[in-house]
């Protein structure tokens, strides 16, 4: 008789799944408050007034074209790259103050999957930043490949960022999963012919994943089942 052990590699034998591909912000680490803050902070510095549906519209972006979209949509004044520049600093000078970011689940995950290919995909931080991140709470030991938004020029719900990941990988998109926690990353995950499965707690953005494409959706990491 198998044992347990025994039994799971046996499965992701005959799985085709060799790498797991996760996004960062939401899914990671719980930077969305985070980064809301840095947001209004960035809009009152501007003398702009937030609206919330392009806020909305934001959500899983990544953070050069909500740039664009605040310039555009709400009158920010300046070049996007200061804009993006300023934005980040802000963001950054407020996570360094947080010790509580890692969201639940996130270790057992981890160490559940170490047979696997794991790699982060996130197109909110530079590839510096984010490994910065990564090693602050203690995670960056377990990725073997980190993707940014030095690596591509469209940030999600555009696929490059999935694309570039799994070439890094060195795997088809037929050998990976996605774990994303907003519509965009599910849409660019899709679009990329990978499969994704939505993660997020609140039931209104579960519908929405499930809408946009997403295989199949869990309220936290630690209901995944492969």
């Amino acid at each position: 008789m198998l044992t347990e052990e025994a039994q799971e590699n046996k499965e992701q034998q005959k799985s085709p799944i060799k790498a797991i591909i996760f996004d960062l912000d939401g899914l990671l680490v719980d930077s969305e408050p985070i980064w809301h803050a840095a947001y209004e902070i960035f809009l009152k510095n501007h003398g702009v007034v937030n609206k919330p549906e392009v806020y909305k519209k934001m959500i899983g972006r990544g953070l050069r074209e909500n740039m664009v979209i605040a310039r555009d949509e709400l009158g920010v004044k300046g070049d996007v790259e200061e804009l993006l520049g300023e934005i980040r600093g802000i963001f950054y000078s407020l996570l360094s103050s947080r010790r509580d970011v890692l969201m639940q689940g996130v270790i057992e995950l981890l160490q559940k999957l170490d047979s696997y290919k794991l790699a982060v995909a996130t197109g909110g931080h530079t590839k510096d930043k984010c490994s910065q991140i990564l090693k602050n709470i203690g995670i960056d030991k377990y990725f073997d490949v980190v993707v940014s938004s030095d690596d591509v020029d469209k940030g999600k719900p555009a696929p490059d960022v999935y694309l570039e990941t799994i070439r890094q990988l060195g795997l088809s998109s037929k050998g990976c999963l996605v774990l994303e926690d907003a519509v965009n990353g599910v849409v660019a995950a899709k679009s990329a012919g990978i499969k994704v499965f939505g993660v997020n707690s609140n039931e209104k953005i579960q519908l929405e994943l499930k809408k946009a494409g997403a295989d199949k959706v869990f309220v936290s990491l630690g209901d995944i089942e492969l």
